[in-house]
Formats: C-alpha cells, sequence, structure tokens
C-alpha cells in the first residue's frame, strides 16, 4: 500500500493536455482536474507551506512549465484577493497611461478656433486633465480587469461572450460615474451598455476567425507524413497512385489472387512494405486465411532463408510491360 501521508507529483505536457478539445469542452485544465484530485483525497490545499496542517500531510507539486505551476498557484489563491490584487495591477497601469495620455492632450484645442465639443461626457473628458484622465482609465481598466476574473470564478472558469459583455458593463458604469458627467445615474448606464456591446461585438468577431488550434501544434506530425509519402487531409487520407500497388497486384495475379487486389489499397500495403508483410497485416486488409498462407508461403522464397548458403532473392518483379496495340500500317 502506497505510504498517502506525504505526496510528490508532476504534472507534465500541460500545455498540451489543456489544449485538447476534450478539456476545452468541459472548462477545465489538467491543473483543476489535478487539485480536484487531490482534495477528493483529504489534502488541505489551503494549508500554507511549513505549518502544522501542512506538516502533517506534506504535499509537493513540480512541472517542467512554469506555466502550469503559475496556474496551479492561482487555484489555491483566495478568489476575493485575486480579484482584488488583478484589478490593481490593472488599475495602476491604466492610470499611468492615462497620465501619459491626459499629458499629451493637455492643449486647449478651442485656443485656435475649434468649436467646442457637443458632447458633454468628451467635454469633461478633455478638461480633466493629466490626473483626471488616470482617474478615469484607472477605473476602466481596473473594474474591467477585475470584473473579467470575478465573472470567470463565478462561472466555474467558462469563458463566453457573456463574460466579455458582463466586464464591459461594469467597467463603463465606472468610467462614467468617476469622469463626472452629468446626468450620472443615466449617463452610467448608457456608457456601460454601449461598452457591452461593442466588447461583444470584437469578442464575437474575434471568435468567428479563431482556428481552434494553431498550424504549429501540428508541423511535427505533417512532417513526418510527408516523409512517408502520405498528404494530411481528412483522417490523414493516403495520396498513392496506382502504381505504387504494381508488384503486390502482380504477385496476387501470379498466385491466382486477383480479386484481392483492392484489398492492399485498403490496408495501405503499398509496393515499398511487401516484404514487412505479415499474417496480421494482411488480415487487416481483410484477406481471408488460406489466400494470406499462400501470399506468406510466396514472399519467403523471397526472403532471407534460415539456412545461410541459401541466398535470398530479390523483390517480386514487376509486370511485364504491355504489348503495344497493332498500328493501321501492319495490315
Amino acid at each position: 500500500m502506497a505510504d498517502l501521508s506525504r505526496l510528490s507529483t508532476k504534472t507534465k505536457h500541460a500545455g498540451w493536455t489543456n489544449a485538447r478539445e476534450a478539456v476545452r469542452s468541459a472548462n477545465t485544465s489538467l491543473e483543476a482536474i489535478l487539485l480536484d484530485a487531490l482534495a477528493a483525497a483529504g489534502w488541505d490545499l489551503t494549508a500554507p507551506l511549513g505549518s502544522e496542517a501542512w506538516r502533517a500531510r506534506p504535499l509537493f507539486l513540480q512541472s517542467f512549465e512554469a506555466t502550469s505551476l503559475r496556474a496551479t498557484a492561482r487555484a489555491l489563491t483566495d478568489v476575493a484577493f485575486q480579484v482584488i490584487l488583478t484589478g490593481l495591477q490593472s488599475g495602476l497601469q491604466g492610470g499611468v497611461l492615462g497620465y501619459m495620455f491626459g499629458s499629451i492632450s493637455a492643449m486647449d484645442p478651442t485656443q485656435n478656433g475649434a468649436p467646442k465639443p457637443a458632447n458633454p461626457a468628451l467635454d469633461s473628458m478633455m478638461k480633466a486633465g493629466p490626473w483626471g484622465t488616470a482617474r478615469n482609465l484607472a477605473a476602466l481598466t481596473g473594474v474591467q480587469a477585475a470584473a473579467s476574473l470575478a465573472i470567470k470564478k463565478a462561472r466555474n472558469g467558462k469563458e463566453d461572450v457573456y463574460n466579455a459583455m458582463g466586464a464591459s458593463f461594469l467597467s463603463g458604469v465606472a468610467y462614467s460615474l468617476v469622469s463626472g458627467s452629468p446626468n450620472p445615474i443615466q449617463s452610467a448606464v448608457t456608457t456601460g451598455a454601449a461598452f457591452a456591446l461593442f466588447n461583444g461585438l470584437i469578442y464575437q468577431v474575434g471568435q468567428a476567425f479563431k482556428p481552434d488550434f494553431p498550424d504549429t501544434e501540428y508541423d511535427r506530425g505533417k512532417f513526418m507524413l510527408k516523409t512517408l509519402g502520405l498528404t494530411v487531409g481528412q483522417a490523414f487520407k493516403p495520396d498513392f497512385p496506382d502504381t505504387e500497388y504494381d508488384r503486390g497486384k502482380f504477385m496476387l495475379k501470379t498466385l491466382g489472387l486477383t480479386k484481392y487486389a483492392e484489398n492492399l489499397k485498403k490496408g495501405l500495403l503499398t509496393d515499398n512494405t511487401i516484404m514487412l508483410w505479415n499474417d496480421s497485416a494482411l488480415a487487416e486488409a481483410r484477406i481471408p486465411p488460406g489466400p494470406r498462407l499462400l501470399i506468406l508461403h510466396h514472399l519467403d522464397t523471397y526472403r532471407n532463408p534460415s539456412n545461410v548458403l541459401k541466398p535470398a532473392l530479390p523483390l517480386p518483379p514487376l509486370p511485364p510491360p504491355a504489348a503495344p496495340a497493332a498500328s493501321a500500317a501492319g495490315y
């Protein structure tokens, strides 16, 4: 019986596993599955490292992928703390960018005779200055990031257009409230609805043109199939011309087994595989036992026998060239 008082486990190929359709469609990940299994087995995943609870039943998680370890750490962190931290980080970034933009646009555009903006919200934004713009963008980006994470956690990791629209609506409301727009309630609702509709449309357009998997994930497999003479198509359909089966077809004709020539194509038993044919390969091509015995007995004459004094024969021959049709001059 394995000692389960302590455990050291490792995740392998987490990125590849999380990209599989079965995992994606279940809205889960390798890390989430592992943590669920550990929790079901009785591990206290909230116990801090080195605490008494952890010392009673220590747990070590390892991975060659740093992203997998970071995902596991995020999953073990308190959700409220994650949401607050994410919002603060994004808000800080937005505040820095807002201050830069506000400094660039600090010049009054009406000083050269340009008309004053008709939109009160736009007018107030232009008058906000660097610090006001920093405040507005900090609220926008911070609420957007925090709301996105909170909605995702509340929906058990599911991500779709509703997540994007919900987070955008809340960020639009926050932006409208802190920007000091007149009639704040109406402005907050209309701004939030506009943000939600716009981001929902952008999300849907992005999903429509997003491939399920990047082509680079198949580069090694495609190159291997190309090396073997296979084309990459639906279900890796082979693309052999009929000439690839000439030796095999002629051998079957010699043995009186012409009716099984099409079975060679079904099993991809091309001429370059003849010397590798065995009973299981012929059975996969749906060739009955009797003809299989005749074929293998015939091939034994071309393979190296147990008697080293008898050299092996070359490959079965190609069919003779077809006789040319008689010309009109021969009559």
